[in-house]
């Protein structure tokens, strides 16, 4: 959300904490992903790549923010939260743009399903509007976003580092309207995709024999344009209508900027007693990505190549751990040798 929650605010409250359970389900999101990210590199699906890793480094940043601001809201590291607010930012229209390369490729697959295209190699055009599209696009809304910022960052007690974006009028051509833009491409793409394999159930097992991992893909994505599409345009119509933090118009760069070297420090106590939807919803966009994480590890962590991957990485480990072991003990057999020879030289 835009609005930023005034530190002054103060009711004592009693407030159960479930920091500790993000913190975990957080950690777990990040290692699952990571544990998928080299079988889609290996894969060559720009989309699918670009989705895990902004999956995970949410999921990662979620979970150092948890830790490090546990019980207090100290601006212990101000650079990590310059970085963590902005990967905030960038975070959350990567994952939607991710979407949308993997719907726009289900799209292409579907629609070539009757034709020798389906072996063709990707033109290099496409190749790189993807990568513009998961990663440059992100980059380029993190710089924007600097145009309606008025504060350095927030701290949220157990939250941790967020961005603190004034309600004005430029920000919804510049910042809120993108999202919801994305998501309505991903519904569009996904809902013709269906179209056409209800159309076409002939050529379901040559496009399964060509992709393996349609169906999963396929279901991931409308799973998380489920949460985006509406999220996103609740956000739209929340924060025009919103009566806490009303609409301004542009008051000027100098104006606007003036308190961006501030920071502001709210306590959990602070931040749970406001209105119930805005609590809502900051829980929902940190709980929301360990979520993605959690489901995209049910969909690919499970195939086959994924359980000949996690055989060779136990391979490696065991042999490691017991090369380690030997070294250890022949280390610990010499230490004793040498200690026995020193004494008996000294006796």
């Amino acid at each position: 959300m835009a609005s930023v929650i005034d530190s002054s605010f103060t009711i004592s409250k009693s407030v159960v904490s479930t920091n500790h359970v993000f913190s975990a389900f957080a950690l777990i999101g990040f290692v699952l992903l990571s544990v998928l990210l080299p079988l889609h590199i290996k894969a060559r699906n720009i989309g699918t790549c670009a989705l895990v890793i902004w999956i995970g480094l949410l999921c990662l940043n979620g979970f150092v923010n948890s830790i490090v601001w546990n019980h207090n809201v100290t601006d212990w590291a101000p650079v990590w939260c310059d970085i963590s607010s902005r990967l905030v930012i960038g975070g959350r229209i990567g994952v939607q743009l991710a979407c949308l390369c993997i719907a726009r490729h289900l799209y292409l697959v579907t629609r070539n399903i009757n034709t020798s295209q389906l072996s063709q190699v990707r033109p290099w055009r496409a190749i790189v509007c993807d990568f513009l599209l998961v990663i440059g696009v992100p980059t380029l809304f993190m710089v924007i976003s600097y145009i309606v910022q008025v504060l350095r960052f927030v701290i949220y007690e157990e939250i941790g580092c967020y961005f603190a974006l004034d309600n004005t009028q430029p920000s919804y051509p510049l910042r809120l309207i993108w999202p919801f833009l994305v998501s309505l491409n991903v519904v569009v793409y996904l809902g013709v995709t269906i179209r056409t394999l209800i159309q076409r159930r002939a050529g379901f097992t040559k496009l399964i024999q060509h992709d393996e991992h349609f169906f999963q893909l396929l279901t991931l994505a409308v799973v998380i344009v489920t949460c985006t599409f509406p999220y996103s345009l609740w956000v739209i119509v929340a924060d025009a209508t919103g009566t806490g933090n009303p609409v301004s118009p542009w008051s000027g760069w100098d104006n606007l900027h003036g308190d961006i070297p501030h920071v502001v420090k709210v306590p959990a106590v602070e931040w749970q007693a406001t209105i119930p939807v805005q609590v809502a919803a900051l829980q929902f966009e940190r709980w929301v990505h360990v979520m993605y994480a959690i489901m995209a590890f049910s969909f690919f962590g499970f195939t086959t190549e994924a359980k000949k991957s996690y055989r060779a990485v136990l391979g490696f480990l065991t042999s490691s751990f017991g090369t380690l072991a030997i070294y250890i003990g022949r280390s610990k057999e010499c230490v004793s040798r040498f200690s026995f020879s020193c004494q008996f030289h000294w006796s």
